[in-house]
């Protein structure tokens, strides 16, 4: 694991539009920035309760294995599936939960919205491989902190007991690219900052060509393709590909 990611306070989420404690805030981030009724209480006399949802085995044990070098913390679920974890009775007693980005089926946002809605007194980090394109989609489906997978296992424990007392830890590598987000939404700037490279991935996108026929075309991974995109829905703040061909047409980009 690289040792440059370093965790923060609640600063740089805080200052975004759609992060954690943001005004107006969505009903998910309405609920973990103010008392819920049912929520559980945090008895310092016993282990912080942690649930898992990743899908490789060797990581998710690996997971495990660190957090509970800590005496503090203890791992009482896992899951393999973001729709199986959402049922599982030991996510109901959890008070943290780390959550991979990229599952089978639904992806780790999806998951995050679906577990709020059944127990909002959850507090859900994302751990994942992935940085830019997902944090802030990730911060407004209601995670309070979103952690690298690179991160040393002093910043993974520092994590989840800084998102269980009420804070919102992120890897600082991420820092720059939220500042950046906030100053382009500030000044107006976000729309012309769409790449020449995303561009013509809207251009295919707006004529109904699908990922794969998008990534060979312009010589792409599909998985580039989809990071592209990403990227386009956060600087033009929409979610799905009708609405940023929309935008993008509307604001004349493509």
């Amino acid at each position: 694991m690289a040792t440059e990611s370093r965790l923060t306070g609640t600063t740089a989420l805080n200052a975004l539009p759609g992060g954690p404690n943001a005004a107006p805030a969505t009903t998910v981030a309405e609920v973990q920035s103010a008392p819920v009724t049912g929520q559980i209480d945090r008895d310092d006399s016993n282990p912080l309760r942690v649930f898992l949802v990743e899908d490789h085995q060797v990581v998710r044990e690996g997971t495990r294995r660190l957090l509970e070098v800590d005496g503090d913390i203890k791992v009482i679920g896992e899951s393999n599936s973001g729709e199986d974890a959402v049922g599982m009775p030991e996510l109901s007693r959890a008070e943290v939960v780390l959550c991979d980005m990229m599952l089978p089926g639904i992806d780790g946002i999806e998951v995050t919205r679906r577990m709020l809605e059944r127990y909002p007194h959850l507090r859900v980090i994302i751990l994942s491989s992935f940085g830019e394109g997902y944090v802030i989609p990730a911060l407004e489906a209601g995670a309070v902190g979103y952690l690298l997978k690179r991160a040393e296992q002093d910043e993974l424990i520092r994590a989840v007991k800084e998102a269980a007392a009420g804070g919102s830890p992120l890897s600082s590598s991420l820092n720059a690219m939220l500042i950046q987000r906030f100053k382009d939404l500030h000044n107006g700037d976000g729309d012309g900052a769409i790449t020449e490279r995303q561009r013509d991935v809207l251009k295919l996108v707006a004529v109904g060509e699908t990922t794969r026929s998008i990534s060979d075309a312009l010589f792409m991974s599909p998985a580039t393709v989809k990071r592209e995109l990403r990227n386009v829905f956060d600087k033009l703040g929409v979610n799905n590909r009708a609405h940023a061909v929309a935008e993008a047409q509307i604001k004349g980009l493509i």
